[in-house]
C-alpha cells in the first residue's frame, strides 16, 4: 500500500519552518483509494504567515486558526501512514518535516523518478503534469497536489518498470539543488554521474 502526502509550510527550512497544511491519501496496490487525511495546522505562537507563503499557498493566517498542532498533526500523519510505502513529490522536502515525528523505513520520491526517467526535464510537479496531461488546479495546496501526484506517480511507475530503474528509497543529488535532508534510508544518485553514464552507454 501507498501513503502520498504533501505537506504546504511556512517556508523551505525544515529546522527554522513549521508545517501549516496536511494532504494524505492511501492507496492499496492496485491504485485504489482507502483512506484520506486532510487537516490545517496552527502556526505555533508568535509565528507569522509571510504574504509570499499566502501568495504561494492561497493559506491566510486565518485558515489556520482552528486547525491542529503541528505535534498532532505529524502524529495523525503517522497513525495514518501506518506500514504503507510513503510517495512524495520532492520527497526530501516532505520528508524532513515529517521527520519530527517519524521517518518511514521506504518512501517514493516523484521527482526522483522523473530525474531518472528525463533527466534534461524540468522535475517539478507543474512540469510533469503538463508532461503527462494530468489535471492540476489549486498547485500548493496539499490535497491537490496529492491528487496530481498520484496520477504522474501511476504514469511513471510503469514507465520505471518497463526500464527497470531503482523506485524505492532513490534521491537524485545534484548541484543546482542539492538535497537539504537525507533521510538514513535513502538511497543517493548522484545526477552528474548518472547523466554520464547515459551518454556513455547512449555512445556505445
Amino acid at each position: 500500500m501507498y501513503t502520498f502526502l504533501d505537506f504546504e509550510t511556512t517556508g523551505l527550512n525544515y529546522l527554522d519552518e513549521q508545517v501549516i497544511e496536511i494532504g494524505a491519501i492511501k492507496l492499496n496496490g492496485d491504485y485504489k483509494e482507502i483512506g484520506r487525511l486532510h487537516t490545517m495546522v496552527q502556526l505555533t505562537e508568535g509565528r507569522k504567515l509571510s504574504q509570499f507563503i499566502t501568495d504561494l499557498t492561497g493559506i491566510k493566517e486565518e485558515d489556520t486558526y482552528f486547525g491542529v498542532s503541528e505535534v498532532a498533526g505529524l502524529m495523525m500523519l503517522k497513525e495514518f501512514i501506518g506500514n504503507t510505502i510513503v510517495v512524495a513529490q520532492h520527497a526530501s522536502f516532505d520528508l524532513s518535516f515529517l521527520a519530527k515525528s517519524f521517518e518511514p523505513d521506504k518512501f517514493i520520491c516523484t521527482r526522483t523518478m522523473s530525474q531518472l526517467l528525463n533527466p534534461y526535464e524540468s522535475a517539478s510537479l507543474k512540469a510533469l503534469t503538463a508532461r503527462y496531461g494530468v489535471n492540476l488546479e489549486g498547485h500548493h495546496r496539499s490535497m491537490n497536489d496529492v491528487e496530481a501526484t498520484i496520477e504522474v506517480f501511476k504514469i511513471m511507475k510503469e514507465e520505471m518498470d518497463g526500464k527497470g530503474l531503482p523506485v524505492m528509497n532513490a534521491l537524485m543529488q545534484s548541484s543546482e539543488r542539492p538535497l537539504n535532508f537525507i533521510p538514513l534510508s535513502a538511497i543517493v544518485i548522484d545526477k552528474a554521474n548518472y547523466i554520464k553514464q547515459l551518454e556513455q552507454e547512449q555512445g556505445e
